[in-house]
């Protein structure tokens, strides 16, 4: 696993400001962390997606402008020819503006395809982390979430960013226009407005959580209902009936009444349109015409007051209220789903580097009582196990299936960490270890054995990078690949799927062939060669054998134990070491009382 997975980088200020800008919106604190971290880098372009909002928000801000001016002296002073000239100046804006939102597509995708990279990786890595730890099961829903939520989420943001960005911006415009145009005015729309955003900001928050506690209601019917269905023939024996039916029955009823709480919410958006627009609409009406009596006020300015509230904010709180709510709520959930499913990984300093002795001969491997278990009410697979594993040893390790076999393989690798004890090389902790420097000093080659898409070369060549073609052809030769590189075509061959191309012993003989390139001077064959006949196999162990350096060997035949310099043999709590001669058992390993 990588070690980018157990270390984060130190808490950014502006990540920082946006979790509290999100959250104040309605987002959980979970989901709130994950948009702000996936908008990380992405600076630049939102601050160039704040200047094309400006730009896009001229008409917004010069409508009310216009209209007043075109009226006071234009039209209501009978000079017509002024009048459409200040119209053409907001026509002119509205080019201007159509030319903004041309450009903001590419500062836009700037931001949603970085976001929805970061999104993957995380659930990716995510997932992995939870394949390859002993204390988590595979997330089974990870692919649906990568080609469902995160795109999703993806899709939702652009969208409020194509709705909700221009509609804030024109009514934050909009208000600012009517401010400098009519101050009095200005305050008749501004205190019932504020009211509204207030109510609409709770409503928003409260419609999340409760669109989100739907969801989750509603997988819990589903979930019911499935192991109700799963269950009738038990259900039908025992004569529980209606306690089953009651279960799903109750389920059903938390769904319904989930849903409709969040109706009852979501009816507030029409309080919130009226008194934030229409109300103001209503009191500019029937004020206005006093207020141009008294000569407070203009015509014009009442015309471009209510041209701002009609223009701009009525509709603002329409959209608002409606889609927008409804992206965003929708947003919050998927995010606080994705939170779940890929939590944030705490802080943590990183330890001090430990580097092993750079002379290979002394990497010797040690186990100290290790025990491991796969769950803390597990019983172990492995109590208390000694073993000293020496440089230049080739020890086979056998026993019946399931018996620790595989399982000692990954603890001695260091993929996996023992429940107590340790494992350690050149006197270090395995799983202390940097991964780069474990790397070196240990290669496991894996029953299934990985070949991806590419060149033969680049395959063989995996671990060892700067491998030349010589030095890649003499491993081949060395291991026994020779056949299949002749017959695949030669180090430039394309393997395309690995899986319908070549055999499962063809996929082995190149995968020890890249572990042979590699300089690690420990290497563990977990059963490498079991999809190799007898011959190929020896072929395989005896290039192992000769290469400088320590091997261990999960052997599934006994001619692989036979070859081996000692055998470790498991079988339950009786554990036993033997050299060539069998009757000689070393101390390296205590059997647990």
């Amino acid at each position: 696993m990588s070690s980018r997975l157990l270390t984060t980088q130190p808490p950014d200020p502006a990540v920082q400001k946006r979790r509290r800008t999100t959250a104040r919106l309605g987002l959980s604190p979970a989901a709130s962390a994950l948009l702000a971290d996936s908008l990380r880098g992405s600076r630049r372009p939102l601050l160039r997606i704040a200047a094309l909002s400006a730009v896009e928000a001229a008409p917004a801000l010069a409508s009310g402008w216009v209209t007043a001016i075109a009226l006071d002296q234009g039209f209501l002073r009978h000079r017509p020819d002024i009048g459409v000239a200040w119209l053409a100046v907001l026509a002119a804006l509205y080019l201007v503006r159509a030319v903004a939102e041309r450009g903001m597509f590419d500062p836009m995708a700037a931001v949603i395809e970085p976001m929805r990279d970061r999104l993957t990786r995380r659930v990716v890595h995510n997932s992995l982390a939870q394949a390859t730890t002993c204390d988590q099961a595979p997330d089974t829903a990870s692919v649906s979430r990568l080609t469902g939520q995160v795109d999703t989420v993806r899709n939702l943001t652009a969208t409020l960013m194509r709705t909700a960005r221009p509609l804030t911006v024109s009514l934050l415009a909009a208000l600012a226009g009517l401010a400098g145009l009519a101050p009095l005015l200005a305050v008749l729309v501004l205190v019932p407005l504020t009211v509204a955003v207030a109510v609409f900001l709770w409503t928003m928050r409260r419609l999340t959580a409760l669109r989100r506690n739907a969801l989750i209601a509603g997988e819990e019917v589903a979930g019911c209902a499935g192991e109700v269905l799963a269950a009738t023939r038990d259900i039908a024996s025992l004569g529980a009936e209606d306690q089953a039916a009651a279960l799903v029955e109750a389920r059903s009823d938390a769904a319904v009444r989930s849903l409709t709480r969040v109706g009852r919410a979501a009816s507030l958006r029409i309080t919130v349109i009226l008194v934030g627009g229409y109300v103001p609409l209503v009191g500019l009406l029937l004020m206005g015409p006093r207020l141009i009596e008294e000569r407070a006020i203009t015509a014009g300015a009442l015309i471009g007051a209510a041209t701002y509230v009609a223009g701009s904010v009525v509709p603002a709180l329409q959209l608002m209220t409606s889609a927008v709510s409804g992206y965003w709520s929708q947003l919050g959930v998927l995010l606080h789903r994705l939170a779940e499913s890929a939590p944030e990984p705490a802080p943590t300093t990183p330890p001090p580097t430990p580097v092993p002795p750079a002379h290979p001969g002394t990497a010797a491997l040690v186990a100290e009582r290790i025990t491991f278990a796969y769950g803390p009410g597990a019983d172990p697979v492995l109590k208390g196990l000694d073993l000293h594993i020496p440089y230049g040893d080739h020890l086979a390790i056998t026993g019946a299936s399931g018996i620790g076999k595989s399982t000692l393989a990954m603890l001695l690798a260091g993929i996996r960490t023992p429940t107590s004890g340790a494992v350690l090389v050149s006197g270090l902790p395995v799983t202390g270890l940097p991964e780069v420097q474990r790397r070196g000093l240990i290669a496991l080659v894996p029953q299934e054995a990985y070949v991806f898409p590419g060149t033969v070369r680049d395959n063989l060549r995996y671990l060892a990078p700067g491998a030349g073609d010589n030095e890649i052809t003499h491993a081949a030769a060395t291991v026994g690949l020779t056949p299949l590189l002749t017959r695949l075509g030669g180090l430039d061959a394309v393997l395309g799927d690995p899986a319908g191309g070549l055999s499962s012993g063809e996929r082995q003989l190149l995968a020890l062939a890249r572990t042979y390139l590699c300089a690690a001077p420990i290497v563990i064959l977990d059963e490498a060669t079991s999809h190799l006949d007898p011959a190929a196999e020896h072929v395989a162990e005896s290039a192992f054998r000769a290469k400088p350096g320590t091997l261990v060997v999960i052997a599934h035949r006994s001619s692989s134990a036979a070859r081996a310099d000692r055998v470790l043999h498991l079988d339950g709590d009786r554990v036993s070491l033997t050299t060539a001669p069998p009757s000689a058992v070393t101390p390296a390993v205590r059997t647990p009382a």
